[in-house]
């Protein structure tokens, strides 16, 4: 077990680490709930004002993390040519992750990483593997090589919420237990509690969309941001355009106003501090007809402020957004897209599915090291790196003629049923394994029946040769015909 001083070195080491990237990633994180820097104001701004600010907050970031997001869900894990899942399979469903893989994507995607960690679960024995999730912001990995490197050296996550305000509580993994560390302590009673967990390495995995050379991870949600606030700037343009300059004003110069009269008695009012008249500002509504006694009065309008190049504008900004997250054209230009066939959609959508391929290679990877922790944790040894793969449900956008048609050529080519329904969008793995047992009982009874009838054939044909027999030696019966020709 690691001496006491190692791990608070560690622990406060990787808090620094947490600290240093928390301003920028939490920044990240309200970017992508829709929480963005307001657009520029004056700083005399009456209310007015600031409720059109808060409406120009346009979320076009978030489609960058929802996109790719509905295309990624793993839905089996299993050897290549096995037509079930393999045995460490039971662990993602008693842990939930039909469910809590879309958490552990959103994160990655969101922040650029996020984490899983998986040890024996204390409850159930050590046999059974626990599985949790963590995000960037409240959690960090150390690596000798963090771009090589499939395990950390030790990894540490601090809580949200603490429980105790007099202190702060974080966990750390390193390759021999988990260990809670209160970060405010002396160095003599910071290491509270320390829990072996047996794994023979850090337990933590990294879910990242991508990660370089120098091990440095990169999210989806934080380079839209200086065009996403660009876009709610010219959002805001157009909303004070709409608001106070889409409609024509009405001016008239020369006007008399006309005194105010006290509705009871009719006589002028005055103000009562100054004793000067109070006037009426002339009404420029529709339905008032002006007139002026004064020859020098002068009636006229301004025309509305056009709002054709604050739309050009936004909407060559939004394509911009959508072209940096890879976002596909449907999820925004509607409008652009109506009437299209579903080959039209898929070429629309072509370097969207490369992208969804480059995101389930670096995921999927990480999914496949989480299952071999798995067998690790439930003491079934390891499990080789070239064998059991992640199975991706298919969302490719295809009608269902025309995925069935792809399926039938795929089985004319000798590939199996359970792995061309793979292809069709919509068949989860439950879908596939009924169908594929429906399909080899269909064969079953027609083997029997075939096996029937070929057996009733070769039985009918075994009775006429054996009568064809005694026939010819005599000892058959003799055709009446043939016995009265013979009279």
């Amino acid at each position: 077990m690691s001496s006491l001083s190692v791990v608070l070195q560690r622990a406060r080491h990787a808090k620094g680490l947490i600290d240093r990237d928390q301003e920028r990633l939490n920044l990240v994180d309200r970017y992508a709930r829709g929480l963005h820097r307001a657009p520029w104001m004056p700083a005399k701004a009456n209310a007015e004002f600031k409720d059109l600010v808060k409406r120009s907050i346009v979320n076009v970031s978030a489609l960058a993390v929802e996109a790719p997001l509905n295309a990624l869900r793993v839905q089996g894990f299993r050897k290549p040519g096995s037509g079930e899942n393999a045995y460490e399979w039971r662990y993602w469903q008693k842990n939930r992750l039909d469910e809590r893989q879309n958490a552990v994507h959103r994160a990655a995607l969101t922040s650029g990483a996020a984490y899983v960690v998986v040890t024996p679960d204390p409850r159930k024995g050590r046999r059974e593997p626990l599985i949790r999730a963590y995000d960037a912001i409240s959690t960090v990995a150390v690596y000798t090589d963090p771009a090589w490197d499939e395990f950390p050296v030790y990894a540490l996550h601090v809580p949200e919420q603490q429980p105790d305000e007099r202190g702060t509580l974080a966990f750390l993994w390193d390759d021999v237990a988990k260990y809670t560390v209160d970060l405010d302590a002396e160095p003599e009673a910071a290491v509270l509690t320390a829990e072996p967990h047996g794994m023979n390495v850090c337990p933590v995995l990294r879910f990242s969309p991508a990660v370089d050379l120098r091990g440095r991870t990169r999210g989806l949600v934080e380079p839209l941001i200086v065009s996403q606030d660009r876009l709610n700037q010219q959002t805001l343009s157009l909303l004070l355009n709409e608001h106070w300059g889409a409609h024509a004003i009405r001016f008239g110069t020369g006007l008399a106003p006309a005194e105010r009269l006290d509705p009871e008695t009719g006589d002028p009012l005055h103000n009562p501090e100054t004793g000067e008249p109070v006037y009426d500002a002339p009404s420029l509504d529709p339905s008032t007809l002006l007139t002026a006694p004064n020859s020098d009065a002068k009636f006229g309008q301004l025309p509305a402020m056009p709002t054709g190049d604050l739309l050009a504008s936004r909407r060559q900004t939004i394509e911009e957004l959508m072209g940096l997250a890879d976002v596909p054209p449907r999820y925004l230009a509607r409008s652009n897209l109506v009437n299209l066939s579903a080959d039209a959609l898929a070429a629309a959508e072509t370097s969207f599915k490369r992208f969804l391929s480059t995101l389930q290679d670096s995921l999927g990877e990480s999914w496949e090291s989480v299952f071999r922790l798995c067998a690790r944790a439930a003491g079934r040894g390891e499990i080789e790196q070239d064998e059991s793969q992640v199975e991706w449900a298919e969302k490719a956008t295809r009608s269902l003629a025309q995925s069935a048609d792809a399926m039938v050529k795929l089985m004319q080519q000798g590939v199996p049923l359970s792995v061309a329904l793979r292809k069709v969008p919509g068949f989860s793995q439950a879908d596939i394994d009924e169908a594929v047992k429906a399909a080899e009982e269909a064969a079953r009874k027609a083997e029997a029946a075939e096996a029937a009838a070929l057996k009733q054939q070769e039985a009918t044909a075994g009775g006429m040769d054996s009568k064809v027999r005694r026939d010819s030696a005599g000892g058959g019966r003799v055709p009446a015909r043939a016995a009265g020709a013979g009279r």
